[in-house]
């Protein structure tokens, strides 16, 4: 890194110095310094030479600037700017300064002409000037790449940490770009004066970059420890590997509550727009589209031979955020990573189809059909439908909206799509809902004890008051919410936090994700539970949201755009408010004489050990009030004839095992458990013959194999999806979820196609 290099290891001291002169005045060469060639002594000539010429023209300037003021001019010197430690972007518009000309040199005149002086010019346009420094110590930063947007106009920053642009329009607005290694880009937008220049000064924020994992050198495997980021402060920061994909940071030796130094700062720093890499440079690295998006790859489920394991066990899901992260990338013309697609939530994402459940806690059903994706296959689908209870008759809510506030949320204004969700939300809540407000950048502070929806425009102030600054202290955020949350704990109510966050906790306590997660799984267990939302691209942690809505018995959405702010919000509060059920669990038994092999389609990070499906210690997942869940099996059958009648066979036995959330005051803790058979007559024969829900929810499931790159799915094509897709369409003309998916469908394979057509017109390098 260019911090840790000395520059100064290659300048003259004072005695090299000297020696060199004396040397070039002897014509020997200096001990230890210069060539060992041989200095010519003719250059003692030319020096005198050169030295009495430049005394000479010193001279004449001075006399011909004293005689004649109409000649010439003295160059006019803007006062000098302390470039003091304050907020990131400093900006000094300096005195207006007068054209600036030499002192004019006079000739001897020559005959036949009249002398003239000789002008240098004054380079056009307008003058920004500035010094890069570290956001924390203050200190001058060298060899920062300082850049003007949109051009190719940049300059490096001395040692002084002094850049400057000269020449620049004037009247025009350009954004200032500083990139440097181990800082985050910083940038910010300037007007360039018509006379004089723009001084900044341009605090960048110390950040600790994405660290290796571990890897092997001859045999022998290392981890990689950070033991400092360049810049001195309370305690070491040490990163140590997590779960896979988790990078974990510690600060120790800090003292509880003293903030750091960029925390007294916070408050005035500019908001970075979205551009370039948050690692620095202009491209993210390794030639991805979108850069530091954490997702985990769990793994593909295989075909399981029936009479080895007859049982299928699993915890029920019903996000969709992996849908919702997969649209966003398509929509920007670029395939989502393999490890971002979570079958079972793609599914999810769309209807099912079945009636509604009003008497019941859960109702159970089951269909299917020859599959089209996997020749001698059947596809069964099983369903699972939640009690649907109206807004009129759900439970009175107290929310705590936990919000994060750091700096990273200003990028592709995610804070501003928050508040306009909050905004939506606060529509739908009704008489007995309260409303606290939880914010964290640096450190957390309660922004708005828990009000009373009547008091509904104190709630909207709060929530228009919210802007972004400062690390992520997620841990610290949470821990503030939970303590509000139990203060105005009331039996028969619901408690639920909602974390809005693009899930990057890069501060203090906030990244010590074991101890973040027990104290979410406990005040689970305490009844409150917590559901997170997703915002944002780029910096973005979809395994840590994903893992805090588990362990908080909530649900995990991602908002991509104000619609589906709406459909979370809106359409959906009941359901993201009343739960039903609690620690529901699904195991499914295939009768081994029907039944020779079978493989579930998504749900590998929800697997449950067989074992454990009565075992009500083991987490497993909630279902809010009307929540569909499906779950989707390839199935082999056995087709040796039998005497039983067809329409009798049973396939297997499909289990549902679930717990009465807490604010259910008669039932609370309560676990109960029901079963429904799986029939061959359920199986409608051919493809087309099942219903349109079946075959829509059948290609969403393929459209997310392929995503994936599935070793089932590697035999299909994207362009295979296209003309079933178009025919779903056709058939619910009104249902604008099935519109697009066949639009995304078309999208991806346009994009598929436009990926191999590149590859295929690229030049091979040579070897």
């Amino acid at each position: 890194m260019k911090r840790y290099l000395n520059h100064e290891k290659h300048k003259l001291s004072d005695w090299e110095k000297e020696n060199l002169w004396q040397s070039i005045g002897t014509g020997t060469p200096a001990d230890g310094v210069g060539s060992q060639r041989p200095v010519r002594r003719s250059f003692q000539p030319a020096l005198g030479l050169t030295a009495t010429l430049a005394v000479l023209a010193v001279v004449a300037g001075w006399w011909i600037g004293t005689t004649d003021s109409n000649r010439g001019m003295i160059k006019s010197v803007a006062p000098a700017v302390t470039m003091e430690k304050s907020a990131p972007t400093e900006i000094v518009v300096s005195a207006p300064v007068a054209p600036i000309s030499a002192p004019a040199l006079r000739h001897t005149p020559t005959a036949g002409k009249t002398s003239s002086p000789v002008q240098i010019p004054t380079p056009a346009g307008g003058v920004i000037r500035g010094r890069v420094l570290d956001q924390d110590s203050g200190l001058a930063l060298a060899h920062a790449t300082v850049l003007i947007r949109g051009t190719n106009i940049h300059t490096i920053s001395d040692t002084t940490g002094t850049f400057e642009f000269t020449g620049l329009t004037t009247g025009k607005e350009v954004e200032i770009q500083v990139l440097m290694l181990s800082y985050a880009p910083h940038q910010t937008i300037v007007a360039v004066p018509d006379t004089g220049s723009v001084l900044l000064a341009l605090g960048l924020e110390p950040v600790i970059a994405e660290t290796l994992a571990a890897f092997d050198v001859e045999g022998s495997k290392f981890n990689v420890e950070i033991k400092s980021d360049a810049v001195s402060r309370p305690g070491d920061p040490k990163v140590r590997r997590g779960r896979k994909g988790d990078v974990i940071l510690s600060m120790s030796n800090r003292v509880a509550g003293t903030p750091l130094p960029a925390e007294s700062i916070a408050s005035s720093m500019p908001i970075p727009r979205p551009f370039g890499s948050v690692t620095g440079g202009t491209k993210p690295p390794n030639g991805e589209e979108v850069e530091l998006m954490y997702f985990e790859h769990t793994g593909v489920n295989p075909f399981v031979a029936t009479e080895d394991d007859s049982l299928s066990t699993f915890a029920v899901d019903v996000d969709n955020a992996s849908w919702t992260l997969a649209r966003n990338y398509l929509k920007r013309g670029m395939m989502p990573p393999k490890e971002a697609i979570r079958v079972e939530e793609f599914v999810n994402a769309f209807d099912a189809g079945w009636a509604r459940c009003t008497e019941d806690i859960f109702n159970i059903h089951n269909d299917g059909s020859t599959s089209i994706f996997g020749p001698g296959y059947h596809l069964l689908r099983i369903g699972l439908v939640g009690k649907t209870v109206s807004a009129e008759q759900r439970k009175a809510a107290n929310l705590v909206f936990v919000i994060d506030v750091s700096g990273s949320m200003n990028r592709e204004n995610r804070l501003g799509l928050v508040k306009k969700a909050l905004h939506i939300l606060l529509d739908e809540l009704q008489e007995g809902d309260r409303v606290g407000i939880v914010v964290y950048g640096s450190n957390g502070h309660i922004l708005l004890e828990p009000t009373d929806i009547e008091r509904r425009k104190t709630i909207e102030l709060a929530i228009d008051e919210l802007g972004p600054g400062g690390s992520t202290n997620a841990f610290e955020g949470l821990e503030l919410a939970y303590s509000m949350s139990r203060r105005t704990y009331e039996a028969g109510k619901v408690h639920r936090l909602i974390l809005c966050s693009d899930g990057v906790a890069n501060h203090g306590a906030s990244t010590e994700a074991e101890e973040m997660l027990k104290m979410i799984r406990r005040s689970s267990d305490e009844g409150i539970t917590l559901s997170t939302i997703g915002f944002g691209m780029g910096n973005y942690n979809d395994v840590l949201m994903e893992k805090l809505a588990d362990k908080g018995d909530g649900n995990y959405f991602y908002v991509d755009e104000l619609k589906e702010a709406e459909r979370v919000f809106r359409e959906n509060l009941t359901g993201l408010l009343q739960t039903i059920a609690g620690e529901v669990k699904v195991q499914v038994e295939f009768d081994k004489t029907a039944v020779k092999r079978w493989r579930l389609l998504g749900y590998e990070n929800r697997d449950v050990a067989d074992r454990d499906f009565r075992n009500d210690a083991v987490d497993a997942g909630e279902v809010g009030s009307g929540h569909q869940v499906t779950a989707l099996y390839e199935i082999k059958l056995d087709e040796r004839p039998s005497p039983v009648h067809q329409d009798s066979i049973r396939l297997g036995t499909v289990r549902l095992r679930h717990e009465a959330p807490a604010h259910d005051l008669v039932r609370a803790g309560q676990v109960q458990e029901i079963e429904s058979p799986i029939l061959l007559k359920n199986l409608k024969g051919d493809f087309a013959s099942g219903s349109v829900w079946l075959r829509t929810q059948a290609v969403v499931a393929e459209f997310a194999e392929i995503l994936r790159g599935s070793y089932w799915a590697k035999e299909s094509r994207l362009t295979d999806l296209i003309p079933i897709a178009d025919c779903l369409t056709e058939e619910l003309p009104g249902d604008k979820q099935i519109k697009e998916l066949a639009e995304l469908i078309h999208l991806a394979a346009d994009i598929e196609e436009g990926k191999k057509e590149t590859e295929d017109t690229s030049i091979p390098l040579e070897k």
